[in-house]
């Protein structure tokens, strides 16, 4: 086994801590692949009247699978992974595939509703256009703005998250009411969940439904190759500065392990310097404060990211 450098690292899976997300990106890809090959993305559509008069409820649950272009493929993903993987990591898999699926269950209920009510101007597209509207509420919600002046147009100032809205409204408005209908479903399921007034957060599946996940999802499980470092440590590799600081990753992500204790200084050789973090700014302190944290934890927060306002940020309100 190759030995780790000092000055390298190991990289990091891009879905490392989201299991759940990688499951769902990956189905996505390929069910679209099969339906396309098969010529059956119509099957996948929410069509009520083959629902209810040809009993093919099956359609109630493939319509969420996947995307019916490719354009929307793309592009649906491009807005959908990094949302999933971020809330994932903050909530857990196990809560935040709860979410998903209670928040698909009402969307689809209210979806069967407004088909009748919509019928003439709604032709459902297949797609998780109500999960997607479920995270945009959780992203709303949940996630400050940096930046308030990040680009100005016509005179207006918006934030780094109108980026994000713009491309999903993109995704949402692609098929008309067939796609912004679903996700307005998905939205306000999501704030559903949210608000204190309904318990459905305080709401769990059987357990033996997080077994099953469990044993069926453990392929989509990616492991910290901050583990790999601290194996290879222990073996007698070398190169142990950047090794020390892989081994001390970030334990909520599957990181983390027994601090590895300094090597003792070469023969006159002077004693390493003390690392002294760099005291956070009034700036960034008062950007977080601002959002109703108090000082002491806004400070902490940013001294354990690294002075990183966005990390510090996403700490505070995960209450890490």
């Amino acid at each position: 086994m190759p030995s780790l450098h000092s000055g390298s690292s190991p990289s990091m899976p891009w879905f490392l801590g989201a299991p759940v997300s990688k499951a769902i990106a990956t189905s996505v890809v390929v069910f679209f692949v099969v339906a396309e090959v098969t010529k059956s993305h119509n099957s996948l559509s929410l069509d009520m009247e083959k629902v209810l008069n040809d009993v093919e409820i099956h359609r109630m649950f493939l319509c969420h699978l996947t995307f019916a272009s490719i354009g929307e493929v793309i592009l649906g993903l491009g807005v959908l992974c990094p949302l999933m993987r971020r809330f994932e990591r903050e909530m857990g898999s196990r809560k935040f595939g709860t979410f998903l699926f209670f928040t698909t269950t009402i969307s689809t209920c209210w979806e069967i509703l407004l088909s009748q009510v919509f019928h003439e101007q709604m032709a459902r597209y297949s797609g998780p256009y109500p999960q997607l509207g479920a995270l945009l509420t959780l992203y709303h919600i949940y996630t400050p703005r940096l930046h308030p002046q990040f680009f100005g147009l016509l005179g207006f100032d918006f934030s780094e998250k109108a980026i994000t809205y713009g491309f999903a409204a993109q995704v949402l408005f692609s098929g008309g009411l067939g796609t912004f209908l679903p996700a307005l479903c998905g939205m306000v399921a999501g704030y559903l969940y949210t608000t204190p007034i309904f318990p459905l957060s305080k709401w769990e599946l059987p357990e033996l439904v997080y077994n099953l996940c469990s044993s069926l999802g453990a392929s989509f499980i990616d492991r910290n190759p901050a583990i790999m470092a601290s194996r290879r440590h222990r073996a007698g590799g070398v190169g142990g500065g950047n090794r020390q600081q892989l081994i001390g990753g970030d334990m909520r992500y599957g990181g983390g392990g027994a601090p590895v204790p300094p090597r003792p200084p070469m023969n006159n050789a002077p004693p390493a310097q003390q690392f002294q973090p760099t005291p956070p700014s009034e700036e960034t302190i008062t950007q977080l404060t601002s959002m109703g944290f108090e000082r002491e934890a806004v400070v902490r927060a940013l001294q354990q990211t690294d002075n990183n306002v966005e990390a510090a940020a996403n700490r505070l309100l995960s209450g890490a």
